[in-house]
């Protein structure tokens, strides 16, 4: 079966619309307002997620920094095979008792 492009086109043509294309023009400048209203907003609040990224980070920073310090801070006699070893495999495998 041969299929005609000018064929179809032309039985393409016959069908009436199936929706009606009124309003389409202000439907397109309508989603583009509303989407450069979208990137206006964006831009105005870009200074305050760098902000607040700055703040997480400086709060971790923090909280990492004092727990390495308590840890180094608290002496404990550790060796391989000790029982209170917090790392040790035995302890991670048993879990608490």
């Amino acid at each position: 079966m041969t299929l005609n492009i000018d064929d179809l086109i032309e039985r393409l043509a016959s069908q009436p619309l199936d929706r009606s294309l009124e309003g389409l023009e202000w439907d397109v400048a309508r989603g583009i307002a509303r989407r450069s209203a979208d990137l206006k907003t964006g831009a105005a609040l870009a200074p305050v997620r760098v902000a607040s990224i700055g703040l997480a980070l400086a709060i971790g920073v923090t909280a990492g920094g004092l727990a390495a310090a308590s840890t180094v801070s608290a002496p404990q006699q550790l060796s391989t095979f000790s029982v209170s070893a917090h790392l040790a495999p035995s302890t991670l495998i048993e879990g608490s008792r």
